[in-house]
Parts: structure tokens; sequence; C-alpha cells
């Protein structure tokens, strides 16, 4: 199960008591203020890790999160002890808004970490208010109390091409060939049903490269499963474009044409992008009418070529291609 959205709500540690004690012992009846401060409250920490590729763990626990409290101070100046802090592992790629949608930060950078809740600092204990003039205060300060936070998380994967094209067009069976990734695939709509990655490794680059679910008509107004997963695409670099091969050159245009209608609507700025268009599964059809297609692109001021992912024909072409345009 893939999960890129949560809500939390997150409640740090408030901060320990100052105590008030004075020094009590044989021989000194008068002995002075040794109250000690009291430990600061735990900190609610978030920490990125590559290796999370969902927030599925967070769904699947608590929505809301508390770090302990600080302990009290107490007399012969002991400090309570402070409150460890809570670490939230999320992947990295998440971003962080506030209850009015507003970006708190975005957590972009692998073992990056942001404390998104101070806890509370602890009080002062009486010895702290001791002076020249009060010798023998009994004053001390109330712990500071935690902070509390709402939260929702957006998970933007991060890869530097995305695969895209309409339902069973070919982009797991390339995301396989590719690097090896070992998505789920069928010769039927919605197969991918969450983002796959996978790592294209050369001799000297690695680079990621996302299977983005298959988007319809309609995707960028919320038709279809696309829409869930037009945020994964902002990230990248770089988009290839797979169409679909058909004995009918209108319909590989129309999916085309599908396609970048809906990045152009989309609120992410998503038609901009460089980007590498395919005649997909070409060994469903001969060499004659791929021509044709390609002629048909080309008329319309638009390059493809055909690859076949069963074949591997056309794959090394589309490495080459892909390596000088996601380093450009």
């Amino acid at each position: 199960m893939f999960v890129d959205t949560i809500s939390l709500l997150l409640i740090s540690g408030n901060g320990g008591d100052g105590s008030v004690s004075f020094r009590r012992e044989k021989y000194v009846p008068r002995g002075g203020p040794d109250g000690g401060d009291g430990g600061r409250g735990g900190s609610i920490i978030f920490q990125t890790s590559s290796q999370l590729q969902s927030l599925l763990d967070l769904k699947n626990s608590s929505k809301t999160y508390k770090a302990k409290h600080g302990k009290h101070g107490q007399g012969k100046k002991k400090s309570g002890l402070a409150a460890d802090d809570l670490v939230i592992k999320i992947p990295t790629g998440t971003i962080v808004y506030d209850d009015h949608k507003q970006v708190i930060i975005d957590l972009n950078q692998d073992n990056m970490t942001y404390v998104i809740a101070k806890g509370g600092r602890g009080g002062k204990g009486n010895a702290r208010f001791a002076t020249s003039i009060n010798k023998a205060p009994t004053r001390s300060e109330p712990g500071k109390k935690g902070s509390s936070i709402s939260i929702h998380l957006e998970l933007r994967l991060l890869a530097q091409v995305g695969l895209i094209g309409l339902p069973n067009s070919g982009k797991s069976s390339l995301l396989r060939t590719l690097t090896f990734a070992n998505p789920k695939i069928g010769n039927y709509p919605f197969t991918t049903l969450f983002p796959n990655l996978g790592t294209l490794k050369t001799v000297d680059k690695e680079i990621i490269i996302a299977d983005i679910p298959g988007l319809i008509k309609g995707a960028s107004n919320g038709q279809g499963l696309g829409h869930d997963f037009l945020r994964h695409i902002d990230r990248t670099s770089l988009l290839v474009h797979l169409i679909p091969s058909d004995l009918s050159p209108e319909i590989c245009w129309d999916s085309y044409s599908t396609i970048r209608e809906e990045l152009s609507q989309s609120s992410f700025d998503l038609v901009k992008k460089p980007c590498i268009s395919i005649l997909s599964k070409c060994d469903t059809i001969d060499p004659d009418q791929q021509n044709i297609i390609v002629d048909f692109f080309k008329k319309k001021n638009v390059d493809i070529f055909p690859i076949s992912s069963v074949s591997k024909y056309g794959i090394d072409n589309l490495i080459e291609k892909i390596l000088k345009k996601s380093t450009s």
C-alpha cells in the first residue's frame, strides 16, 4: 500500500518544574537554597530516510504523537532529567504544511532533521534566585509548556526521470527493463496503483526513475488514479512519455494529446518540463507501421522514436537520450 499524504497532531513535552528546597544538614541550621532546575521537555523531530518510500508507517500508527515531559528539579541542586526527543522517520521528499496549507519546510535531503515541535524549557529552582539581598528565596519557576501543532505531510518522490502515459502504455515494463526494478505488470488498465522507483545505473551515473501510475482524461480535475500522483512528477527534471503503438496513427496521437492536456491543466508546472516521447510496445506492429506513426507525429512537429521493452529494441537509444537530457 502506498500512502503519500497524512495529517498528524504533534505535542512536545513540558519542561519540569524548578524545585524550592533549602539545605538542611546537621551543624548547618541555616543552609542556603538548593532547589534544582527542571529538565527540558522532549522535542519532536522529523528525520528523512531514503529507505522509506511511503508514509504508510505513520498511517498505521497513532495520528497523535506526544513527547515525554522533563522531570522536576530536586533538592541538593539536582536538576531534573531532560526527556528524550521523539524522532519520527519520514521519506526523503516530504513537504510539511501547517493547518493553513502553508509550507513549513521541504525535507528534500537524505538524513535531514528538523525540530517540528520544540520541548518546553525546564523551570529554574530557587537556588537560581539567591542574591546578596535575598539569601533565602522561596521562588522557583514552573516548566514551560510544550508546543502543539497540527500538520499535514505530503510526499513527492525524488526522481530525476518520470515515466508517464495512459494506463497500459508499458511504463512498468520499461522501468523494469531500464532499472531491473520489479513492478507489477499486467495487460489491463491501472496495474500500477502507486509509483514505483528504480535506478538506472551506468558506468559513472545513477539516475532515479519513477513509474507514475496511469493518467487518464480528466486526471488534473480528479478523474482516475493519476490525479493523486501528479505531484510526484513535480520534482522530476525529465519526463519520458510513452505512447502505446496502434495500427491507427490518429489513436496514437490522441493518446499523446490526452496526456499533454492533463499536464497543461495540472496545478503543477509540468507541461514545460523537458520530455522524451517514445512509441512503446513496437513489437506489436511491423516496422512499416512504426514509420507511418513516426512520420505522422513529425508532421505535427513532435519527434518520437520506437522502442520495445520486450525485444529491447531502441532501449540503448533511449538510455543515451535520458543521460544527455537529465544531465544537461
